[in-house]
């Protein structure tokens, strides 16, 4: 594709960091996009493949065009969110995205259109336009081929990264749920990745035999992927995770996506006032799961939901299973860190999820038997105690809201209106009156509010020397007072 220098002027000039992938059919072998970098007019060809053949062990029959072409859709999206780079404070990404599809009159009609790129903009902060366009390629070997029908109906498909939540999430609805099946998919392009969550897997699988035998996994895999510059600030994996997701409930005879999130995690409010945007992932939020429910149910003409059981849940709270029957040897097989070192121990211990990790925890009675960087390794470089900090500050933020207020909720979301437009746009989905709703997220915040104050000596500990601690955390009640 060839740019006039005039052209190429225009994007220079342009507020967006422009970029256009024009993809070849995905397939499972042989696949590539032209990745077109407009602000440095850079122009490269990366094999691209999807690994869907596990698919063929399903509930339905056929497999359905249109589902195979939402999974090409997740392709596309997790490839461009990948190769481009995105800053928090520098220009806006724009994506101009050529998609081969079987059906791309129904992809390209209203309302879907406008459904998926009020969920882009969402959840990564750019604009999409997309041109999706008749594909002539061969079906995927899934596609051409009847079910080998080995997973039994009524099943309970959540999704499984591996992850704290998702083995506590697991652990507590095979108790409550004795008689129910469940079905574990995963994703991503990253091996280790992989290896931990079919290690976690398994473990949990001879704990409850014939209860979660199935493990699914659709990667996506780029050639020399070790060799290409990837976006740090990725923030459309989640999306494209619950997307697959929702093909695999499908397949599997399902209209519902599970997955197991504590709701201070879900949620994820702004720790700062300087926090903007995509500072925090939105990947699990109650509106982005939303969008993807409607845009899912836009896309199969019937409805679909992808729900959260543990919204109103803390994360210690969903702990407490595993802390009842003493499985303290769980949890270690997880992971939960931001930013995973290459040595052991991988896990930082002073990034945000590490410390949620470390306090649910703590607060759940559970003996944390993970080994972290900041108690366990090498002092690392920068300093470890920024998070923590920010958090504290939340919390003293949260506690002034609703420690002295008639009206906690009114306090509340004049602080964090997005809690407003969650009640207002979810209650219905989660089969709840308004009212009890607001109910609900005031008691989840307050029960996270006591286990914080009784365990946060224990989580600065290796972050902050004693008398830092003290002055760290008067200086942090005087500045969440004054914001």
């Amino acid at each position: 594709m060839n740019y006039r220098p005039s052209l190429q002027q225009k994007f220079n000039e342009s507020d967006y960091s422009d970029y256009t992938l024009h993809f070849q059919a995905v397939s499972n072998s042989n696949g590539s996009v032209l990745f077109i970098d407009h602000s440095q007019d850079q122009k490269l060809t990366i094999g691209i493949n999807v690994d869907d053949t596990e698919f063929k062990y399903r509930v339905k029959a056929q497999f359905p065009a249109i589902v195979a072409d939402l999974i090409d859709l997740a392709v596309a999206i997790y490839t461009s969110d990948r190769l481009a780079p995105q800053s928090l404070t520098k220009k806006q990404r724009r994506f101009y995205v050529i998609l081969p599809l079987r059906h791309p009159e129904l992809f390209s009609a209203e309302p879907f259109r406008t459904k998926l790129d009020d969920l882009l903009k969402w959840t990564t902060d750019s604009e999409w336009v997309f041109d999706f366009q008749k594909r002539i390629a061969p079906e995927r070997l899934v596609e051409q081929h009847q079910s080998l029908q080995i997973v039994p109906q009524g099943c309970e498909v959540t999704l499984w990264s591996g992850g704290l939540d998702a083995l506590a999430g697991l652990y507590t609805r095979l108790l409550m749920y004795p008689e129910k099946q469940f079905v574990l998919f995963g994703t991503g392009s990253n091996n280790s990745v992989f290896t931990r969550q079919k290690k976690v897997a398994k473990k949990i699988q001879s704990l409850f035999p014939c209860r979660c035998d199935d493990f699914f996994r659709v990667p996506i895999l780029f050639d020399d992927s070790s060799e290409q510059q990837k976006n740090k600030l990725s923030r459309a994996r989640g999306v494209v995770f619950t997307l697959l997701g929702s093909a695999c409930a499908y397949l599997m005879g399902e209209k519902v996506l599970y997955l197991y999130e504590n709701g201070i995690g879900a949620i994820n409010l702004p720790y700062r006032e300087s926090a903007v945007g995509l500072d925090h992932s939105r990947s699990v939020h109650p509106l982005t799961l939303l969008m993807v429910s409607d845009l899912v149910s836009e896309l199969l003409g019937e409805e679909f939901q992808v729900k959260n059981p543990f919204l109103f849940w803390t994360k210690a709270e969903m702990c407490k299973a595993l802390a009842k029957n003493g499985r303290d040897d769980l949890p270690p097989l997880t992971m939960s860190c931001d930013s995973p070192h290459r040595q052991k121990p991988v896990q930082c211990g002073y990034c945000s999820s590490c410390l949620l990790r470390r306090q649910s925890l703590a607060a759940s009675g559970i003996k944390d038997r993970t080994r972290y960087v900041v108690l366990h390794g090498e002092r690392p470089v920068k300093h470890p105690s920024l998070c923590f900090l920010n958090m504290q500050a939340q919390v003293h933020t949260l506690d002034s809201l609703l420690g002295v207020s008639d009206e906690p909720w009114k306090t509340l979301t004049k602080k964090f209106p997005v809690l407003d437009d969650i009640v207002d746009r979810t209650a219905m989905a989660e089969n709840l009156l308004p009212a009890d709703m607001r109910s609900r997220l005031i008691q989840l915040y307050q029960n996270y509010l006591s286990e914080w104050n009784e365990v946060e000596s224990q989580i600065a500990d290796g972050l902050l020397n004693k008398g830092n601690y003290q002055k760290a955390s008067s200086r942090y009640v005087v500045s969440s007072q004054q914001g």
